[in-house]
């Protein structure tokens, strides 16, 4: 019975971003497309979120003050419970750098910023089990 109640919850998507404009716009995409949308502005309680709610998906930005998404994927990724919850990087840039310390940290997609969803979906529905369509 557990097995049939999981299967017809809505996959969760937790998004970290100290941009509430990135938060809202990104969320009311997913939720478009029938996911629950968890949301932070602050990457510390990020861990927490992540912790308790065990969202499908993670997408958080780079660049956030106090805490960068680096260090965060890193966190969540050295936590048995959150470690293997699929992340995905969101930034305003496009260095090789930051994109390659991302993914060698564990992300496994990168969006960049303005956000493309016809770019972006395809990217996120396969790492959700959603189809991209």
């Amino acid at each position: 019975m557990r097995d049939f109640y999981m299967e017809n919850q809505p996959k969760s998507v937790l998004i970290v971003d100290d941009d509430p404009f990135i938060l809202d716009l990104l969320g009311r995409q997913l939720k478009a497309k029938g996911l629950k949308v968890l949301s932070t502005t602050d990457p510390e309680t990020a861990y927490g979120l992540a912790e308790s709610e065990k969202p499908d998906l993670i997408i958080s930005d780079i660049a956030m003050p106090a805490l960068d998404g680096f260090t965060l994927l890193k966190g969540l990724r050295g936590n048995r419970v959150t470690r293997d919850i699929p992340l995905v990087l969101l930034t305003g840039s496009d260095k090789m750098a930051d994109v390659e310390e991302g993914f060698a940290s564990g992300a496994q997609a990168y969006l960049l910023k303005p956000i493309d969803w016809d770019t972006a979906w395809p990217k996120i529905a396969p790492l959700i089990g959603t189809a991209a369509a």
